[in-house]
């Protein structure tokens, strides 16, 4: 079962069916016991409002999670993979991974991870899908664009690799502010 911070990153970088969210709450609702709030109020919720229970949900687990923070864009690079894997198995479109790295690389474009204020923060993992999917639009089917599926069975192992290590790196902060709460 998905958890918050996954539907949220669809809400953010996919597109999300606000029954599919509401099924998740009642599947969650039925497979735990201490729910929180926020869990049964997505179920009355609005388009306008699941966003904000989700991120107030996701940010109980991990309080720095935010659209740009390096948890997120792992999550984003994970969902990526899923989706290209799909395409590949030809069950996406190519509009469905053009919407999503479309929205990935507007998203995480110029996040904070600490370079100079010239330098704009770009995730290098996209490698050049951007550009394979520059002008998809919902004509495009498989095979009049060879050029996306050789791009992206190129990309998914550097996706792979750098969601690897930087899940390592995320493990190492997160074992760090564990314990200093410890200590406190």
């Amino acid at each position: 079962m998905k958890n918050y911070q996954e539907i949220l990153i669809e809400c953010w970088y996919d597109q999300v069916d606000l029954e599919l969210i509401k099924q998740w709450a009642y599947t969650y609702i039925e497979n735990n016991d201490d729910i929180p709030e926020e869990v049964f109020e997505l179920l009355d919720a609005d388009k306008y409002q699941f966003e904000s229970l989700l991120l107030k949900l996701s940010r109980v687990i991990d309080s720095d999670f935010s659209p740009q923070s390096i948890s997120a864009e792992i999550l984003a690079a994970k969902h990526l993979m899923k989706i290209a894997s799909k395409y590949l198995n030809d069950e996406a479109t190519p509009m469905d991974v053009c919407r999503v790295v479309g929205k990935i690389d507007g998203g995480f474009l110029g996040a904070a991870r600490g370079l100079p204020d010239n330098v704009a923060y770009y995730p290098d993992w996209l490698g050049n899908l951007y550009n394979s999917c520059d002008w998809c639009d919902d004509t495009w089917t498989s095979s009049s664009a060879p050029h996306l599926k050789k791009d992206l069975e190129t990309q998914i192992a550097n996706i792979s690799k750098w969601v690897e290590s930087h899940n390592n790196t995320l493990k190492g902060i997160t074992a760090k502010k564990t314990a200093s709460i410890g200590r406190a």
